[in-house]
């Protein structure tokens, strides 16, 4: 399973419900990479998105045993979805937010960041894997300009245990 999200130089991922950027190279670089998967996440980062994702199947975990979205399924417990994940052929993804990546975090093998130079008034915050020492990085492309921001696409890869 991979973790694909977007962080400033904090680690902070939103505020107020809201991602803090919205860079048209960075979400290409989303929609390439997850087209065809799963993307697993919170419902209020589905509602923030406000629709299905396109040509994924969109998972929404949540307490919330009576919600409803179309074109998403929708699981009460981690352990489901990993189940659902484990039979399904397409590449997972989870997406958000913090509380979603933090209780998948033990199932990601793949951290996919876009690292946004900047600093942003945030309330919500992503696993810093640049501290984590069980992951490594294994890429960093060269800084390119989005909008007038300077962004890096960088994975992460959990260590192999010895």
């Amino acid at each position: 399973m991979k973790l694909i999200l977007a962080v400033d130089k904090n680690w902070a991922i939103g505020r107020d419900n809201k991602m803090l950027y919205d860079l048209k190279k960075d979400l290409n670089h989303f929609k390439e990479i997850t087209t065809g998967g799963l993307v697993i996440m919170g419902r209020k980062t589905f509602d923030s998105i406000g629709f299905a994702l396109p040509k994924r199947e969109n998972i929404i975990l949540t307490r919330d045993e009576s919600l409803k979205r179309n074109g998403a399924l929708v699981f009460n417990n981690v352990s489901d979805v990993i189940n659902y994940v484990n039979k399904s052929p397409k590449e997972a993804f989870v997406i958000g937010g913090a509380e979603i990546c933090e209780l998948f975090l033990a199932y990601i093998d793949e951290a996919i960041i876009t690292k946004i130079d900047s600093y942003s008034v945030a309330d919500t915050f992503l696993h810093n894997f640049d501290e984590d020492s069980d992951f490594e990085l294994v890429e960093e492309s060269e800084p390119i300009d989005d909008e007038g921001k300077k962004i890096k696409f960088v994975r992460y890869k959990r260590k192999e245990n010895k």
